[in-house]
């Protein structure tokens, strides 16, 4: 009879000892629509720790708590690439020389701008102020031919590339990109010693590098 006893209250300490380790490992949930819940509001549970179902449960009603299986899987989610900029076209300066015959400009031997030579400049103070380029510098170099002396030379050759710098500036190019000078004889592109080569000698060379910014709407 004792044994009985004992046996009969081992039975009732391990049933309450498992039901208290599942307790401890079902994770309380309050009811929610097609779920049997107890007084709490916590959804009561099976011996095996699944949510109890009411009748009119349908698979449309399964909560994370307890039919996480049921629920759609979660589609991996892959952010879109951030948009790449277009790369800017880089703009590379460009050097145009330009080459101005002396007798179109001056009258011999003197540095004062003809008509003729006015209008040319002109043209070229319009090609460098044009609004879609971005002008650099200007190298202005006055050449003379042999014949007369070295020393009249070199200034005749730099008396015309100031006088070129100066009437450009009056059309408007900044000063502070101009950058004249004289050669005198020391730079010829022909003989001297034919007056074909000459009149080729006696010139005024102008070098400009800018770069473009944009393209023109024309």
């Amino acid at each position: 009879m004792k044994k009985t006893l004992q046996l009969a209250v081992f039975a009732a300490v391990a049933s309450l000892a498992g039901q208290s380790a599942l307790a401890q490992s079902v994770t309380h949930s309050p009811v929610t629509a097609g779920y049997v819940g107890d007084s709490r509001g916590i959804v009561e549970r099976d011996s095996s720790g699944n949510c109890l179902r009411s009748s009119s449960w349908t698979k449309e009603m399964a909560t994370a708590n307890c039919d996480a299986d049921l629920l759609p899987k979660m589609a991996a989610i892959t952010p879109e690439p951030a948009p790449v900029p277009a790369a800017k076209p880089v703009m590379t300066p460009t050097v145009e020389k330009i080459t101005l015959r002396e007798d179109a400009l001056f009258d011999n031997g003197k540095a004062d701008l003809r008509a003729k030579g006015k209008a040319e400049l002109d043209a070229l103070a319009a090609r460098m102020s044009d609004k879609n380029i971005a002008l650099e510098n200007v190298a202005i170099t006055g050449h003379a031919s042999a014949p007369g002396t070295n020393n009249f030379n070199q200034l005749l050759s730099e008396r015309r590339a100031e006088a070129v710098k100066a009437y450009l500036v009056q059309k408007g190019i900044d000063p502070t990109r101009i950058f004249n000078q004289g050669m005198g004889e020391m730079q010829p592109i022909a003989s001297n010693d034919t007056s074909e080569g000459q009149a080729q000698n006696r010139r005024v060379e102008v070098e400009i590098k800018a770069q473009r910014t944009s393209m023109s709407s024309n």
